[in-house]
């Protein structure tokens, strides 16, 4: 009878399936922050308006130079004073002497641990800024470790591809992590290993597969004019995303950088922001 009961509930759980609601994302004000000249940040705000034709929409701009602000709390504090949808900027601010190895300098780590703001980070570092302004951005990548559900993170990914492009949903379950429960699954004797392996994994990837067909749906119904590509796989992630961002030559990588139960960037995001310096990216 417990047998019965147990492959009822495994259909019945397959049968559940997450829903997809495609909502825009507003860009009513937006915030650039540079450690250069006024001059400098209007030149970004140009770049980015033809990079990303939404941000044209914005009713507010608020342009945040060099000479504004002198230490991280003054940066936070001039962002606090007023709300805005998406903040722009650099790696490395106020870092031009240093621009250290493996990390976003002092302003960006403390920006995406402090606020909840999206923060579109664009290429290169404040020191050397790689400009925008001559790409469209039709070829957006969202990726996540668990993208079923993640609605959000999806919106935005459609919010910042132009008309007529090209959007990459893609999940990649971590090999290492897979390995290591297969292995632990492989000791116990009432379980046959590799039947395990099969079903775990085609059930992992059938569940993102499906979700993502799901967002190509309702994009097509209700949203913008984006025509929408998946990648669903086992793999390395860092190594993975930075051959799928160059196979596809992608503008903006999309993805969240905090995990539910902490404010701090996780571990996995960190690494696709300290190293794939050459693509926008728009952190959530």
């Amino acid at each position: 009878m417990t047998d019965h009961i147990d492959e009822f509930e495994s259909l019945f759980r397959r049968a559940e399936k997450e829903r997809f609601v495609w909502v825009p994302v507003p860009f009513s004000s937006v915030t650039i922050v540079t450690d250069g000249s006024s001059e400098q940040s209007r030149q970004v705000q140009e770049d980015v308006c033809r990079f990303i034709p939404r941000l044209q929409e914005a009713s507010e701009w608020r342009l945040i130079s060099g000479q504004d602000y002198r230490t991280v709390s003054d940066l936070l504090q001039i962002i606090d004073d007023r709300q805005t949808d998406l903040l722009i900027t650099y790696r490395h601010l106020q870092e031009a002497s240093l621009i250290p190895q493996h990390s976003l300098g002092v302003y960006l780590d403390v920006l995406t641990q402090t606020t909840s703001l999206p923060v579109l980070v664009l290429p290169g570092c404040a020191a050397e800024p790689i400009r925008v302004g001559e790409r469209d951005c039709d070829r957006v990548m969202v990726v996540a470790d668990h993208i079923s559900g993640d609605n959000r993170l999806i919106n935005y990914g459609t919010a910042v591809c132009r008309p007529g492009g090209t959007l990459w949903l893609c999940h990649i379950e971590d090999d290492r992590i897979f390995q290591r429960y297969m292995n632990a699954i492989s000791r116990i004797p009432e379980i046959h290993s590799e039947q395990a392996r099969t079903l775990i994994e085609a059930q992992l990837l059938r569940e993102a597969s499906d979700f993502i067909d799901e967002c190509a749906r309702g994009i097509r119904s209700d949203g913008p004019n984006i025509r929408v590509e998946k990648h669903v796989g086992r793999g390395h992630h860092l190594r993975d995303y930075r051959r799928l961002i160059q196979d596809h030559d992608i503008d903006v990588l999309v993805f969240n950088t905090k995990d539910d139960d902490q404010l701090a960037m996780n571990g996995r995001a960190y690494s696709l922001s300290v190293e794939l310096t050459d693509v926008a990216m728009l952190m959530l």
